[in-house]
């Protein structure tokens, strides 16, 4: 039926579907062979109007006017070209649509799309050529996409780098070399590292800007610069005149890598430190390869490094103190003092600890277990191999400035275990309330100044001058900003205080025993059933015991 109704216009690029007086559309007439006349008529291949070819089958089974006046059912169409932008202008791609009897691309179609698309840069040639190529052989209505204009990223500049330019020898002396045979000496640990005047010690790598990057339109993106990092003289050396990233030593000594800089310090080197070498108290560094016997003193201004053990002795230092395997004291009463006492002006690390007694005013960092010591430091207390996998903090007493992390805390049976950390809270709080003393003195301040206004303001005109008006304005205006930043003060130290309350804590993240007993000022609990990974907080009134999920996150409170 539909080859009687329908029909290409004058200039060959529709078909109309009319009904002339004499036809009629029965109720079955449908779509199901407008394919077959579309043929007929050399529109095979034309975009069906799918809404209008419904329209002109309601019309025709109705009768209508509309019917007998013509429907466009269908269209010759060109293959078109939509360029979609994505990754926030940083991606172009290209979607070819295939012609319905119509045109195919060419070149020039796709030149003019990326123009009036402004896309500018990134411009891939090779996959216009795919899309051109894949265009030929579409279908009618048939899509190919594929990204044809890429932006380029900013590229981020590099952070400043502290490089040493010297080997470090709290590194080397825990290394036994390997002699030719492949053996191991346990007591050879290579040649001192030493530098003479005016070597260099230390290198500093500036950071750098980045380079710009573009999207496909050609809008800029700028990199974000890399953060700086300053190179500062040392102990024993300076920034070269000649080149201000280059650090050199001013005296000949042993190199100490530090943060931000070179030390170097005169360094004894002793191969152990017993009655045989007598007590040890040297202006510099002292560097030990083996122990540190029974009964010895040492006393260094700079840092201690010993290869073996410190047994039931006394080193005190002003820098770090670096054991390669233990800290050993023997078992004494109560009321005496440690056997083995260790204090550290840094930080102090070793493997492991026992019945001693170690101070430090940074961390104290050790490896396997500390048992049975009296531990103080201001920074951090850590009993956890790098792995994560070992590390007991049992018996004896800690009292740590910050937080407080092991693998174990406590031990089986009865030996009881005491942990304060946050030490500095007190501290934090007598902070809090010189601060909040200030704001009050500034908030009287500045009542006194409006008191001071009001009173100027009651004068009567002829009484009162400019000069005094202006004067209770500035007094006004003073106190108001002392007050504003005594205000920004105590924002500042709570907020402060807050977020220590979160970081410093006892964190354990594998067992809890029995018999463990927790500090935070004023405040104690003691463990009365076993944990598994716990954190330990203090939220100011109480001390709560969270346990530690797998995945790191923080479960609820627990009973203790």
């Amino acid at each position: 039926m539909w080859k009687d109704f329908v029909a290409l216009d004058d200039e060959q690029v529709r078909v109309v579907a009319k009904m002339d007086a004499s036809q009629t559309a029965d109720g079955k007439f449908d779509n199901s062979s407008l394919g077959d006349a579309l043929l007929e008529i050399g529109a095979g291949k034309f975009k069906v109007l799918d809404s209008e070819v419904e329209r002109f089958i309601a019309k025709a089974k109705q009768n209508h006017p509309d019917a007998r006046l013509g429907i466009v059912i269908a269209e010759k169409a060109d293959a078109q070209i939509v360029i979609s932008l994505s990754d926030k202008d940083m991606t172009a791609t290209m979607t070819v649509t295939g012609a319905f009897g119509g045109r195919n691309i060419a070149a020039p179609d796709i030149v003019r799309h990326l123009a009036e698309a402004h896309v500018k840069k990134g411009i891939n040639k090779v996959a216009l050529k795919k899309v051109l190529v894949a265009s030929q052989s579409l279908a009618p209505g048939e899509t190919f996409s594929h990204i044809v204009a890429q932006g380029t990223p900013a590229q981020n500049g590099n952070s400043a780098r502290l490089v040493p330019l010297v080997e470090d020898v709290m590194k080397r002396i825990l290394a036994p070399q390997d002699n030719e045979a492949h053996k191991i000496d346990m007591r050879d640990f290579g040649q001192t590292i030493t530098v003479g005047e005016n070597d260099p010690v230390m290198r500093r790598e500036p950071a750098t800007k980045g380079k710009m990057g573009f999207t496909v339109l050609g809008e800029p993106i700028k990199p974000k610069p890399g953060a700086d990092a300053s190179m500062k003289e040392g102990k024993g050396t300076y920034i070269s005149p000649n080149d201000a990233n280059l650090l050199l030593a001013s005296q000949s000594g042993m190199p100490i890598i530090r943060q931000s800089t070179v030390d170097v310090e005169t360094a004894l080197c002793l191969n152990s430190v017993s009655v045989a070498t007598g007590h040890v108290k040297f202006k510099g560094s002292v560097v030990v390869a083996g122990d540190v016997e029974p009964g010895m003193i040492i006393r260094a201004t700079g840092s201690v490094t010993v290869g073996g053990f410190i047994e039931s002795a006394d080193v005190q230092a002003q820098g770090d103190i670096d054991v390669g395997k233990g800290i050993i004291g023997h078992t004494v009463s109560e009321s005496e003092p440690k056997s083995c006492v260790v204090k550290s002006g840094g930080n102090i690390k070793a493997n492991y600890a026992q019945f001693s007694e170690l101070q430090a005013t940074g961390d104290i960092h050790l490896a396997v277990h500390s048992m049975s010591n009296d531990l103080r430091c201001g920074g951090d207390l850590v009993v956890l191999d790098e792995k994560e996998t070992q590390g007991t903090l049992s018996g004896g007493h800690a009292k740590v400035g910050g937080r407080v992390l092991c693998f174990n805390l406590g031990v089986e049976g009865d030996t009881a275990t005491y942990v304060e950390a946050f030490a500095k809270y007190p501290n934090q709080k007598e902070r809090i309330a010189k601060q909040k003393a200030i704001y009050k003195q500034a908030q009287e301040a500045t009542m006194d100044a409006v008191r001071r206004e009001l009173v100027v303001k009651k004068r009567d005109k002829s009484k009162r001058t400019q000069e005094d008006i202006d004067r209770v304005e500035h007094r006004k205006k003073v106190a108001n900003a002392r007050m504003e930043k005594a205000r920004h003060a105590v924002e500042l130290v709570t907020q402060d205080f807050e977020q220590l309350l979160l970081t410093k804590t006892v964190e354990a993240r594998g067992q809890v025993f029995t018999h463990v007993t927790v500090m935070f000022a004023d405040e104690r609990v003691t463990t009365k059933r076993a944990h598994g990974p716990s954190v330990f907080h203090f939220n100011q009134y109480k001390i709560l015991c969270a346990a530690k999920l797998a995945d790191g996150a923080i479960g609820e409170d627990d009973d203790i």
